[in-house]
């Protein structure tokens, strides 16, 4: 069966899903805007949009067998959705989109699509708000874990460093580690990347879950050491000169990411599964 055929059918269940997320993209596109930890949001709908271009010639050659399980998968996250509207809140309808793009993929062409289209779905993870519970529940543990980080590295260094609570005192001025400074803005940009990364090297799915779990350690230490230049002078606690340090260190980050690809392609099952990109 050609793709042709339900084109026209997919093109309407697209528009009904604009039609009716269309509340949520709003909510989500401002808190993108808004902060600072989630800027990358606007980036990522052209990646997935670039990764599925890029495969349309396998995902093409796939046979469309509509399932009624899509159906029951749209009602799911119908639910969701009107969860959402009596309070559950923009996370809740968030992951209802995302549910509903999987509803109308097996609806109307099966589980072969699905599977072929799993690591966009994935990735529009990154897309979503965060989660206000998880976010403050990690938040000062991050805060207090950064502090910490921060001071044993001025300590190594030689400088005298008094730590209470997320406060460093150094050379006679003091830094607050504030919730701006929690690792966040670092973690899951590095997190994204690191899988897009491990696509564009055609690396296999285990290769790319190691390295998202390699970003968590790589973002908290950088951050950490973001503190720990900032602790160092007041000039680099604000402004331009704090922007460029945090661009540098983001840069790094993305150098030990390409690092530890590298290492990862050295393994021997590694050569044996990678696919070539067309």
């Amino acid at each position: 069966m050609s793709v042709s055929r339900p084109r026209v059918t997919i093109l309407l269940a697209a528009l009904a899903l604009l039609v009716c997320y269309a509340s949520t993209l709003r909510g989500m596109a401002r808190q993108w805007w808004t902060d600072e930890d989630m800027g990358y949001g606007f980036v990522v709908p052209f990646v997935i949009a670039w990764i599925v271009w890029n495969e349309r010639t396998r995902w093409r050659k796939l046979p469309i067998r509509g399932t009624a399980w899509g159906f029951m998968v749209l009602a799911a996250a119908a639910c969701l959705q009107i969860a959402s509207s009596f309070g559950a809140g923009l996370f809740a309808a968030s992951v209802a989109l995302v549910l509903s793009l999987a509803g109308v993929v097996l609806a109307t062409l099966g589980f072969a699509w699905l599977r072929a289209w799993a690591f966009p779905l994935v990735l529009m993870l990154f897309m979503l708000p965060k989660l206000a519970i998880v976010y403050n529940q990690i938040t000062l543990p991050l805060q207090l874990l950064a502090t910490r980080l921060a001071g044993g590295m001025l300590s190594a260094a030689g400088f005298m460093v008094v730590r209470d609570g997320n406060i460093l005192n150094v050379a006679g001025h003091s830094i607050s580690v504030v919730e701006a400074c929690n690792g966040i803005r670092y973690l899951l940009p590095l997190a994204f990347l690191a899988l897009v990364f491990a696509y564009v090297g055609g690396a296999r799915a285990w290769v790319r879950v190691v390295m998202m779990a390699a970003a968590i350690p790589i973002a908290i230490v950088a951050n950490a050491v973001r503190v720990a230049f900032s602790g160092l002078s007041p000039m680099l606690t604000s402004g331009v000169l704090h922007a460029l340090l945090g661009t540098l260190i983001f840069l790094v980050c993305l150098g030990l990411l390409a690092a530890i690809y590298r290492l990862l392609a050295q393994v021997p099952s590694y050569n044996r599964s990678c696919k070539k990109l067309t």
